[in-house]
């Protein structure tokens, strides 16, 4: 695919970076004007946008540094605590950023006396918008791909950053067409009396997608850090699946009691 979009002397601009650099500038103009249409605080988000940018940035290299501990430090050395801070190697975690992002959001909430279920529920279309983008920039600088494939529709790369010559899936078009159907479904259902409670968008979208992440991440080539000879992505989508399963039956049971 295109890992370099075009190369002027020293500078490269990397498809990856431009389209994650896109998919923040349009998550946040689809937040603000959801945000606006909710009446929510738009000073608390933007005049702490920096700190919020950092955290999520931070977490998420910190979470993926973490999982992949044997790459990065074989053997405790200095420098294997120095690439820690080299973020141009596209070592990022996207539950790692879920996290950090749901971290000073939830601190910011809890000092100004707002509603973090609330924020979030807003906050779950612009970010699957920007997860699209995103993977869009994946699929053409080959990162987060899949396994060999027969199917028609299989990708073939040739670059560096996938190990096969072959045709793959592609797993960056599959989770885009998936984002997009759970954001349809959301936008179709949203004056579902389900969701009249605060948090169950928010919980519904993660419930989903973990589901669909976790099967997804069967079709994976790329290479990760793995736990019991499975992947750890894979494990934390069961996990977070499960525990969102959870909340998710407990309040669809709390509904019908009360109808």
């Amino acid at each position: 695919m295109y890992p370099i979009l075009f190369q002027i002397g020293p500078f490269s601009l990397h498809s990856l970076w431009l389209f994650v650099s896109i998919a923040c500038v349009v998550g946040v103009l689809v937040f603000a004007k959801i945000a606006k249409r909710q009446r929510l605080n738009l000073s608390m988000f933007f005049n702490n946008s920096l700190v919020i940018a950092l955290t999520t940035l931070l977490v998420s290299r910190l979470t993926f540094y973490l999982m992949n501990l044997q790459f990065y430090m074989p053997t405790f050395r200095l420098s294997g605590l120095l690439r820690f801070f080299y973020i141009w190697d596209k070592g990022l975690s996207f539950w790692g950023a879920l996290l950090g992002f749901a971290i000073i959001l939830a601190l910011l909430c809890f000092k100004r006396g707002e509603s973090i279920l609330k924020w979030m529920d807003t906050l779950v279309i612009p970010i699957g918008i920007g997860i699209i983008i995103a993977n869009f920039g994946q699929l053409l600088d080959g990162q987060g791909y899949g396994s060999p494939t027969n199917m028609p529709w299989g990708i073939t790369y040739e670059s560096i950053n996938v190990k096969y010559t072959v045709p793959i899936h592609p797993t960056q078009i599959y989770s885009m067409l998936y984002i997009a159907a759970i954001l349809y479904f959301l936008r179709k259902y949203k004056k579902h009396p389900l969701f009249e409670e605060e948090g169950s968008t928010t919980l519904t979208a993660i419930f989903i997608y973990a589901l669909i992440r976790f099967l997804v991440e069967f079709l994976r080539g790329d290479d990760t850090a793995e736990l019991f000879n499975i992947r750890v992505a894979t494990l934390i989508s069961g996990i977070i699946f499960l525990i969102t399963g959870s909340f998710l039956y407990k309040r669809y049971k709390n509904f019908k009691q009360g109808r």
